[in-house]
């Protein structure tokens, strides 16, 4: 049945799932999983406790034994497994890609209290009560969907209804990076406003949470400041902590009045229903600029940071469908600028190609442009990142955003620095695509996207006081590591590691290479533990405009093989 549905719907394309679910189909599947085996995501169920951490139900179909499997999922992760996501050994390659689509939902009516075209459905509910459903079980046969609690958007586009998973509208809408999803669904509301710097007592102004990232403005403003966005949250907050239960039921509104567009993929379920599988882009609500800082740093990842500085955040309002063009990538194009630009790449291409050809500047271009045009003052990238999940916070590329030229946060370290080099690389010739994981084995989920968070040891007096791990896979070069320490006085070069072998690697190996760094003064002092996963090669911090040392560490490896 899937298997017809989903091929009648889309073929099967490359995609790169960024994330690694092998231990999650170990945990729930124990000696039954076959990493061998083609994995299918369906449908996304419940949110679910396991070990005081919120869990996605997620349901895949098994393509050898055609029967279902459910897979707790972590929810910062979800992005990273749209329906129709084929999961092998725990990664994904391919999904199955179906038909790009436009909606919008309206903007709130206050005298009728909704937004026109939006309406909900709840399998459960319509079970119990013997009602229509509107995504058929029959036609997405599902296990389990008639009694599946969660409430679901349904968005009436002329005579077709799209049914959007609650989960995945929550994860996509409810801010930029995943860790406010995390925080609403897993603290009272107390402890989520002191997390989420909500009652900070500095009026407006947005104090962006460690974990968090730039564009988390516009969502922590709302809920700030805005009483409806208020009301709504706190009240799915409340639901999903009111008490004990294993399993918890979903239902996410949209936090703000204000219409909104979405660029989705969609899997045909019959002449009215289309199931939305993946959310491409959002708008985001309009206004004013958005005053924010950046959080004082974990002094215990960073050492002592320095006083946030205070900026101001603008949102560009966009319509996915409009004529508006963006002229340049921002320098560093990191997921909170590649939506944009891998939506415009088409239309970038296209006035380019006009200024060559008439031999006009860029200015007598725009002059005789009649679109609206947006300039960023940075200097022009090789090539574009395609924005597609970047980092484990999700997915930030998905939305529909810019921040203002020079709202970036200073760099304030070394370990930042190399992951801003990182970040280069996605827009660099030769080099990109490229997925950027930084790592943290204090974590259940090591991999924790494009965040800085340093290792510590407590076994050893060492002068290595952190350690900075990143993980970068390349379609070009294959998968490295780059290990970098900060030292009491005195700095080390970087590692470089070409992996061969990830799992053992991951297993075996990375542990081993930390505790080296530690115990020997930031040095490898033994590499036969490791010798089996290639030319370890070593870097140094330089200064200057042009270096960068991850792409001196990639070039170093690069010299050895050729």
């Amino acid at each position: 049945m899937f298997d017809t549905l989903f091929k009648s719907n889309g073929k099967k394309v490359k995609y790169m799932g960024m994330v690694n679910i092998r231990k999650y189909f170990e945990v729930c599947l124990g000696s039954y999983y076959n990493p061998k085996t083609e994995y299918v995501v369906l449908w996304y169920g419940k949110i679910y406790y396991y070990r005081r951490r919120k869990t996605v139900q997620v349901y895949f179909l098994n393509s050898t034994t055609k029967k279902q499997v459910v897979v707790g999922v972590s929810i910062k992760s979800i992005l990273k497994l749209p329906i129709g996501s084929i999961w092998v050994d725990g990664i994904c390659e391919e999904k199955y890609d179906f038909e790009t689509l436009y909606t919008t939902l309206d903007a709130y009516n206050d005298k009728q209290q909704e937004r026109p075209n939006l309406t909900y459905t709840n399998h459960f509910g319509i079970s119990a009560n013997k009602g229509d459903y509107i995504l058929e079980p029959d036609n997405y046969p599902v296990d389990d969907i008639k009694t599946d609690s969660n409430t679901n958007l349904v968005v009436q586009t002329g005579n077709t209804k799209i049914v959007i998973p609650s989960v995945l509208f929550f994860v996509a809408h409810y801010g930029v990076s995943k860790e406010i999803n995390k925080v609403l669904i897993s603290y009272h509301k107390e402890e989520a406003e002191e997390r989420l710097n909500i009652n900070d007592n500095y009026g407006d102004l947005i104090t962006i949470p460690d974990r968090c990232v730039i564009a988390d403005a516009v969502f922590l403003f709302y809920l700030k400041t805005n009483s409806y966005t208020k009301k709504l949250v706190w009240n799915l907050n409340s639901r999903m902590l009111r008490n004990d239960r294993q399993y918890l039921s979903l239902m996410a509104q949209p936090y703000h009045k204000q219409e909104i567009q979405l660029k989705i993929l969609g899997l045909k379920i019959d002449d009215q229903t289309i199931l939305c599988t993946e959310i491409l882009g959002m708008s985001m609500p309009q206004g004013s600029e958005i005053e924010y800082r950046i959080d004082k740093p974990n002094s215990a990842t960073y050492g002592e940071g320095v006083e946030p500085q205070t900026l101001k955040f603008q949102p560009i309002y966009n319509t996915i469908e409009s004529d508006e063009i963006i002229l340049e990538a921002q320098r560093d194009a990191n997921n909170i600028t590649t939506a944009v630009v891998r939506h415009r790449i088409e239309q970038i291409g296209k006035i380019r190609a006009l200024v060559k050809s008439e031999d006009l500047t860029l200015d007598e271009v725009i002059d005789t442009c009649n679109s609206k045009v947006v300039r960023l003052p940075q200097h022009e990238p090789n090539t574009f990142s395609d924005g597609e999940d970047g980092n484990a916070n999700g997915d930030i590329g998905r939305i529909q955003v810019l921040v203002e030229s020079g709202a970036i946060h200073p760099i304030k370290n070394n370990f930042e620095r190399l992951l801003r080099y990182a970040q280069d690389l996605k827009v660099t010739s030769g080099y990109s695509p490229v997925v950027i994981d930084c790592v943290n084995l204090a974590n259940d989920n090591i991999f924790i996207g494009e965040t800085v968070h340093g290792m510590h040891i407590a076994q050893y007096d060492s002068s290595v006081e952190v350690v900075f791990v990143m993980r970068l896979s390349f379609e070009k070069h294959g998968l490295f590591y780059i290990f970098d320490c900060q030292k009491k006085g005195s700095q080390t070069s970087g590692i470089v590691i070409k992996v061969a072998n990830e799992d053992i690697f991951i297993r075996d190996a990375i542990r081993r290479i930390l505790s080296q760094l530690f115990r020997n003064n930031g040095r490898l002092a033994d590499v036969s533990e490791i010798s089996g996963f290639s030319t370890i090669k070593y870097f140094k911090h330089t200064n200057g405009e042009s270096s960068n040392w991850v792409k001196t560490a990639i070039d170093n490896w690069l010299q050895v093989v050729n």
